[in-house]
């Protein structure tokens, strides 16, 4: 589906369309492809959809995210509409407020990771994010609207309601998160990465009250992200790994709006992502006893090693697709234990929203009660030798190169035993346990590769098919 795409021109004067959710909401730079004016049509096409509802807005801590968020105020309520207005806080918080029949709406203003000039908005009712087909509403509506001269639709004067104010949204999520989990820390050592973002006022202050000794870097919000870029990757974490290797202490970095975590060890190094996913998977098993597994295209197999022995199976699919994988399972009475891709654990038990925090504490409770750590707990987890690359293109050349990549990738499996995956990208899973995933990112011009072995000789094998790719992508 093509829809309009807003670059800060009257809605009437558009004729630039593209598809604008990708597989987590909508992002890109901040006053061309998300502006003022798509805002404003997305608040007021929220209105239209739930004139019965009340519709949160939050933001992250960019530079442009409050402007943005007082523009989706301004446009709900000038429809009619019921605003709650939160202001800065993280993901987990705005999803968790969704669960409260006065407003089971809600439009968070964040780019999550991206880069502080980008900027976005994510759409969530009843706990979890939009799915296709109401994004896919949307964007038609959108392309409805772009035949209009005009920017607002105008409720009468006597149908606009007050604003409401939300001031205790940290201390609702944080109440229910010591009230579900209900155990004391042991004054373990945690030291905290907040990428100068929402998490830097809330998990500091939930770990303390729940009894660890926590020590806190790039924890002044600020959103230039001053301190590193908000993508918690290896790459971006070199004081959080020294700090931790020198303290023997475990570290934990969020992203730019609190849903993902990265873990470190008490060693300083880096828990490969789907080995903490495979861990978690674990840990809710072992509570909720035996369901299904959900995991994006992404996903490493070593998760279905772990989860394997409990004679549970896992489900891949699409990035960005994970709440709606739940939601049509759980429709058909499946059981969904849990859920995850790198970065993003979901607990279907507690939200169908990405929750890094709800796992961080649950994680430290398994520590805590074990009176174990996280460099023995991982132990228990099969550890491959895995990369994750990404690799910025022009925008117009995107499919073009993605589709040259699969050409040589097809290529270069054609006389290897394995299944292949079709349904985000092209998937290799070789019968050794070796795999390869190219797809294009549904938020930023970037090709993906992303590749494990479990073996350095067959890692070695994989990367030489890396570098073709790579050669094609930087057109050598």
């Amino acid at each position: 589906m093509k829809t309009v795409i807003f670059l800060g021109e009257s809605l009437g004067t558009m004729n630039k369309r593209q598809k604008l959710f990708g597989t987590a909401g909508i992002r890109g730079p901040y006053g061309t492809k998300v502006t003022a004016e798509l805002v404003i049509g997305i608040s007021q096409i929220l209105v239209d959809q739930y004139k019965s509802e009340g519709i949160l807005v939050a933001h992250d801590a960019r530079t442009s995210s409050e402007a943005l968020g007082q523009c989706a105020c301004s446009a709900i309520s000038l429809a009619g509409g019921k605003v709650y207005s939160v202001g800065l806080c993280t993901f987990p918080v705005i999803a968790n407020l969704t669960r409260d029949e006065k407003h089971l709406v809600a439009i968070y203003i964040t780019a999550s990771h991206n880069p502080p000039q980008d900027n976005g908005i994510k759409v969530l009712r009843n706990g979890r994010e939009f799915v296709q087909e109401e994004q896919e509403t949307i964007e038609s509506e959108l392309e409805k609207r772009s035949t209009q001269n005009k920017l607002f639709n105008y409720a009468n004067w006597d149908k606009i309601l007050p604003q409401n104010k939300v001031a205790n949204a940290n201390e609702t999520y944080s109440k229910r998160i010591t009230k579900e989990l209900d155990f004391h820390g042991d004054g373990k050592k945690i030291i905290l990465d907040c990428a100068n973002g929402p998490m830097s006022d809330l998990a500091p202050k939930l770990l303390s009250k729940l009894g660890f000794q926590v020590t806190t870097i790039n924890s002044h919000i600020d959103g230039h992200f001053p301190g590193r870029l908000a993508e918690p990757s290896p790459a971006n974490l070199g004081t959080l790994l020294e700090l931790c290797k020198e303290k023997k202490t475990m570290g934990v970095a969020f992203d730019g709006d609190g849903d993902r975590i990265a873990v470190i060890d008490e060693s300083g190094e880096f828990v490969e992502l789907s080995r903490m996913n495979a861990l978690l998977a674990t840990i809710a098993i072992e509570e909720e006893g035996p369901g299904k597994i959900i995991v994006s295209i992404d996903s490493s197999t070593t998760i279905d090693k772990t989860v394997n022995k409990f004679g549970v199976t896992t489900i891949r699919t699409n990035l960005g697709e994970l709440h709606g994988k739940i939601i049509e399972l759980t429709q058909k009475n499946e059981k969904i234990t849990f859920a995850a891709e790198p970065w993003k654990p979901i607990f279907p038990s507690w939200g169908f929203w990405i929750d890094g925090l709800f796992a961080l504490v649950k994680l430290l409770k398994v520590i805590t009660t074990r009176k174990t750590t996280v460099s023995d707990i991982m132990r228990e987890i099969p550890n491959h030798i895995a990369e994750r690359k990404a690799y910025v293109v022009d925008a117009e050349d995107v499919l073009t190169i993605f589709e040259k990549c699969k050409e040589k990738l097809i290529e270069r499996m054609k006389n290897h035993e394995g299944k292949e995956l079709t349904i985000d990208g092209l998937r290799y899973d070789l019968n050794d346990g070796t795999w390869i995933l190219i797809r294009k990112s549904g938020t930023e011009p970037k090709i993906r590769i992303y590749y494990e072995s479990p073996t350095s000789e067959r890692f070695k094998w994989v990367e030489q098919i890396v570098k073709e790719l790579e050669n094609i992508i930087m057109k050598k």
